[in-house]
């Protein structure tokens, strides 16, 4: 009677400490290089090759054994509704910036990149020179702003619109590189994106001619994942990455996907 006892006792510890090896984290991911796409029908980018060293670490340091599943978008409000509403053990990655008011909803982890918004309009656009109304109006009164919904960067066109251009337009769009496309096929639009989205549009698409309008920048942002209420994935993550920032891999990561001078600037300390 013992035995049994001491063996089902055993069993209920393994249980609870060594998950099985079918354990699954749901990495839902919005395609926006460099930060995550889909590439020969595979995840690849900066926050994926952030989220597979933290699945190694899960492993050789706590004895966790998760099997990502991948799951892609396309647009930015479909991505966050499917982490925020899902009840399985799901962590987003989406170029998210930590808002405190949006806690109320889901979780952030610790952030894991710095950020800058810039205000981009066509490049045939003038230039605005300070930010006062005048100017603001002078370039922007007769534009439409185009904008992601549920970002920082729709914060940021409405606090325009609320300071300076109260008749102010704005458009919804599923990501800022489909902002950048718009902005550079018509000189009636203007939106914010992030510098890191910006960056490399501007390496990709040389012919597209759109530009930054400088004292209309946003900065002191992060980056954070994000993931439903209650998931413990939180406490794991921010763990890890604690120690994974003070590595090399880390620095190599953003090298690799940001260019040196890029990664040097967005690498949190």
């Amino acid at each position: 009677m013992k035995r049994t006892i001491l063996i089902i006792f055993a069993v209920f510890c393994s249980a609870i400490y060594f998950p099985q090896a079918n354990d699954t984290l749901y990495v839902h991911y919005l395609d926006h290089a460099p930060f995550s796409t889909s590439e020969n029908a595979a995840p690849k980018g900066l926050e994926i090759d952030i989220i597979n060293d933290y699945i190694l670490w899960q492993k050789t340091t706590k004895k966790l054994n998760f099997t990502p599943k991948y799951v892609p978008f396309t647009d930015a409000d479909v991505f966050y509704a499917s982490v925020k509403n899902s009840s399985r053990n799901t962590i987003g990655l989406g170029a998210v910036t930590i808002i405190p008011e949006k806690a109320k909803e889901i979780e952030f982890t610790t952030s894991y990149l710095k950020n800058v918004a810039f205000c981009i309009s066509n490049g045939n656009a003038t230039d605005i020179k300070a930010k006062t109304q005048p100017e603001i109006i002078k370039t922007f009164g007769s534009m439409t702003a185009l904008t992601v919904t549920n970002t920082t960067l729709n914060k940021y066109v409405n606090e325009l619109k609320k300071s300076y251009l109260p008749e102010l337009k704005l458009i919804a769009q599923p990501s800022g590189t489909k902002i950048l496309d718009e902005i550079a096929r018509n000189v009636l639009y203007f939106g914010y994106v992030d510098a890191i989205t910006f960056w490399y549009y501007v390496k990709n698409n040389p012919g597209k001619f759109v530009k930054i309008q400088k004292p209309l920048i946003q900065t002191k942002e992060e980056f954070g994942f994000i993931l439903p209420k209650g998931c413990n994935q939180k406490v794991l993550f921010n763990e890890f990455f604690t120690g994974f920032k003070k590595t090399k891999n880390y620095h190599l990561i953003l090298e690799k996907h940001l260019g040196s001078y890029m990664g040097q600037i967005m690498a949190v300390n």
